[in-house]
């Protein structure tokens, strides 16, 4: 049986955890808090990108420690009854052997802020007010207004994405481990594609380790392609070539994208693929019907939309062309998705900013992007300081400070020198004059 390198290697202990040791020893020192019977806070909320070690320590934690785990996501479970019934129950009793010494990991807990749950924060709330065991929470983005109750009750401990030297070292202990060769530049070329993804960049080492021989940084490329693109241009196929709507709608099966964008992949692709002008006009038709219900869906969190925009995006082509194709046309990666991606790091910076200033200001986060984000910019880069009390406020982490002082701060200040030098001429003008 082959195991995947990525439960083989996960960690045993706390020490084996890589990475992030502000952040391990935050969570140490609140851990022991439980066990001296004095915790400040009932919950610990753990956040940060996907793949970093954020469940990897938890469940180290509780193996090294001899803590039993009670593992939910709770994106399965977003209602009242069911959080009660699952988490609130773990939250009072012992385990089997009559201990106490228990965990309750909630993962994904960004996945219970949609506006079809009903209760699932509240009753968290309540839970985590009357737990008498420790509850771990863990989320990609803590952000969302909707969950600022529970952020409040929560000991917040921020993990970030790990440099290319930490995950290329991860890379060559399990290498000599398993007495695979890999270059050292294909191991660090390895590492700087996966965008400090720990777990991922594991994936991949295993399935070239398998795949070939000798290794190259060729090799890593085409990985990549094969991660991203391959399943992507498989579906399309699927969609643009399907006999039947449910036909097309199974291509979306097994794929790890977001609705919107396998939505930018079929609308960019559209115009190659469907020739005949009127087969056209009435694909995009239906294409501008499914944007419709996804833009309402992300505007007011309204999931139960999903089955409608899904059908109409796979399903445009089959029901919108009326003449066959002509041979098969190479599928394009869209220009928007390019562009995207070169500037992903920056957007979640932003993004982040803009959620914690929309949640501490009570406004939308597109109000706090566009018309709170840039002031606040200017008098953290110029008057506030970087330890000031704002920055704090907003729990604002030295990379976001670093990014509105670069992105905002001199923009914002020539502005200022601008406006203040035209007034300033206005003056002397009307000076002259009298």
């Amino acid at each position: 049986m082959t195991y995947l390198w990525v439960e083989k290697y996960r960690p045993k202990k706390v020490s084996e955890v890589v990475g992030n040791q502000e952040a391990i020893e935050t969570f140490v020192k609140w851990m022991r808090s439980w066990e001296l019977g004095k915790p400040e806070k009932k919950a610990a909320f753990l956040y940060g990108p996907a793949g970093i070690g954020k469940t990897s320590l938890v469940l180290a934690y509780a193996k090294e420690y001899g803590y039993d785990i009670v593992e939910v996501n709770a994106s399965d479970w977003r209602n009242e009854e069911k959080m009660k019934a699952i988490v609130g129950e773990s939250s009072l009793n012992a385990t089997l052997d009559g201990s106490t010494k228990k965990i309750i990991l909630v993962d994904e807990v960004d996945g219970i802020a949609g506006r079809e749950d009903a209760g699932g924060i509240a009753a968290l709330r309540k839970i985590i007010t009357t737990t008498r065991v420790p509850i771990v929470l863990v989320a990609n983005n803590p952000w969302d207004q909707k969950l600022a109750p529970i952020r409040d009750q929560a000991l917040m401990i921020e993990f970030k994405r790990l440099s290319k030297t930490v995950v290329y070292k991860r890379l060559k202990e399990i290498c000599e481990k398993e007495g695979v060769k890999i270059p050292d530049n294909v191991l660090m070329k390895l590492a700087e594609k996966s965008e400090g993804d720990l777990r991922s960049a594991i994936n991949d080492l295993q399935a070239l380790a398998g795949s070939r021989e000798t290794v190259t940084e060729k090799d890593v490329d085409i990985l990549g392609e094969r991660n991203r693109v391959k399943e992507i241009f498989e579906a399309l196929r699927m969609v643009f070539y399907a006999k039947s709507i449910r036909s097309a709608r199974v291509a979306l099966e097994g794929l790890e994208l977001d609705p919107d964008t396998i939505y930018t992949w079929i609308l960019d692709n559209v115009p190659n693929q469907v020739i005949d002008p009127e087969d056209l006009a009435e694909v995009y038709e239906i294409l501008a019907r499914a944007d419709v219900f996804f833009t309402r869906m992300n505007r007011y969190q309204m999931w139960k939309l999903m089955k409608y925009a899904v059908p109409l995006m796979t399903g445009s082509i089959v029901a919108g062309r009326k003449t066959p194709p002509k041979g098969f046309q190479k599928f394009t990666f869209p220009p928007k998705i390019r562009l995207l991606q070169q500037y992903k790091n920056e957007r979640e910076i932003r993004q982040n900013i803009a959620l914690k200033m929309a949640s501490k200001l009570h406004l939308s986060t597109y109000k706090a992007s566009k018309e709170v984000l840039p002031y606040m910019a200017v008098i953290l880069s110029h008057v506030d300081g970087r330890g000031s009390k704002l920055a704090k406020f907003f729990e604002l982490t030295e990379e976001e400070i670093e990014y509105l002082a670069k992105n905002y701060g001199p923009a914002m200040k020539k502005e200022a020198v601008v406006e203040v030098e035209g007034v300033k001429k206005s003056v002397k003008k009307t000076s002259k004059r009298t």
